[in-house]
């Protein structure tokens, strides 16, 4: 380049180049008569603004710096080839055994005087579990009236509560409320 210019391009990291053909006293691009027409750079694009080229393209697409290492533990130098029928004890992760046993509740239906068998029944056999058929809801229901409570299922807290939920929103309303187990 000529003495009055920058001596090399600069590349920028989003594809822009600048000229080195500046001349540094009042920034404007070099004339036919400081470089002989051409600019100082290959491959130059005519479209030169005060000695900015634009490049096409965007930029690379960084390379992470970490290394993954793949490694097998146990390779055995016949590790490629097939294995033989004989049976091969396969290694099984061990399970911690739950030490905390999660608190169990029970559903108590409630008795109450305004109930109609039948109805009442309908609902227990459609939302509890435990009850398979109308003659065990029967029993549940007789007991409930005659004693004021019956015990209906016994299940983690969470479970109890949805319980009680769906036999107030049923219809007929079935009271019921939760107990802990001792």
């Amino acid at each position: 380049c000529h003495a009055k210019m920058v001596g090399t391009s600069l590349q920028f990291m989003l594809g822009v180049t600048v000229c080195s053909g500046l001349q540094l006293s009042n920034l404007r691009p070099p004339t036919s008569a400081d470089s002989g027409g051409k600019c100082c750079l290959p491959r130059c694009s005519p479209r030169l603004y005060n000695g900015v080229h634009m490049q096409l393209g965007a930029p690379q697409i960084a390379k992470p710096k970490t290394v993954i290492k793949r490694s097998t533990f146990g390779a055995t130098p016949d590790a490629g080839q097939p294995q033989s029928k004989s049976k091969q004890a396969t290694a099984r992760p061990q399970r911690k055994a739950n030490t905390e046993e999660m608190p169990m509740w029970k559903v108590l239906l409630l008795g109450d005087e305004e109930y109609e068998e039948d109805p009442v029944c309908e609902v227990l056999v459609a939302i509890i579990p435990e009850l398979e058929n109308l003659r065990q809801a029967g029993e549940k229901y007789h007991e409930a009236q005659l004693t004021g409570k019956a015990l209906l299922i016994v299940v983690p807290k969470e479970h109890a509560e949805g319980y009680v939920e769906q036999l107030i929103r049923a219809d007929p309303m079935v009271y019921a409320e939760i107990e802990e187990e001792k």
